[in-house]
């Protein structure tokens, strides 16, 4: 005789990068508790890129289960991976969460304060921060610009490898041309060449070179201002958390 099938609730939410498309998703059930713990066990001795690989494709892995593999996390940018995930994570262990802040604000006597407080959040008051304007087109001349767009979490992957972090900055921005375009035509990164658009690339002026890098500055990304005091020393001061690390210690 079978065992009894258990009905798991559904939920949906838009994606920020395109709020026409709906995902339908189910929480966490044990299977994906135990990706997290596993996961969570594996990598509490690693540090910066390392660290972030391993929950970026732990996140992916849960995305692709809840959603019954219908969502590849892999074809969204990160923005998108991050509100997703912490949406399945809402419907799983609850609509809010406590990160921990330790105070270091010094005292009379010249030592730190190290008082830690949890302080609660809502996961429906964390948004997804949007830059205040389009930083995405720019002009070279007159009748020269570029249209960037918000890489893949997979196309940034393909750059795991690379040791040289300017090399990989480069190779990010080539990606990172939807198009090229001037009075008469439209150039399509995807339809020309890389070493063309390298060449291309290495032959902007350094005032161009600077908004690109503002495009990649102001990528839309997790983010929420808590107005922090310790209950300890009194100290206040805002505090921003950004990214999922900040919500949630990763997960």
């Amino acid at each position: 005789m079978a065992l009894p099938k258990i009905d798991t609730p559904m939920y949906s939410c838009k994606l920020p990068s395109d709020d026409k498309q709906t995902v339908t998703y189910r929480p966490f059930l044990v299977k994906e508790e135990k990706i997290l713990l596993t996961a969570m066990e594996g990598a509490k001795d690693l540090k910066g890129e390392e660290f972030q690989r391993v929950v970026r494709d732990t996140i992916l892995n849960i995305i692709s289960n809840c959603t019954d593999g219908k969502i590849d996390g892999n074809k969204l940018p990160a923005f998108d991976v991050d509100y997703l995930f912490l949406n399945i994570r809402a419907k799983s262990r609850g609509e809010q969460i406590e990160p921990s802040f330790t105070c270091n604000q010094e005292g009379k006597d010249g030592n730190l304060c190290g008082n830690i407080d949890k302080y609660p959040i809502r996961i429906d008051e964390i948004k997804i921060d949007f830059p205040d304007k389009d930083y995405s087109k720019i002009m070279v001349k007159d009748d020269i610009g570029i249209q960037l767009k918000y890489l893949s979490t997979e196309e940034v992957k393909v750059h795991d490898g690379e040791a040289d972090p300017i090399e990989k900055m480069f190779k990010i921005i080539v990606d990172s041309i939807d198009y090229v375009f001037d009075a008469e035509n439209v150039y399509k990164g995807k339809e020309t060449a890389k070493p063309e658009l390298v060449k291309f690339v290495e032959s902007l002026s350094e005032s161009t070179f600077d908004e690109i890098k503002e495009f990649f500055g102001n990528l839309p990304t997790l983010r929420h201002k808590v107005d922090y005091r310790c209950t300890k020393c009194g100290h206040k001061e805002p505090v921003t958390l950004e990214g999922l690390e900040d919500f949630f210690g990763f997960a």
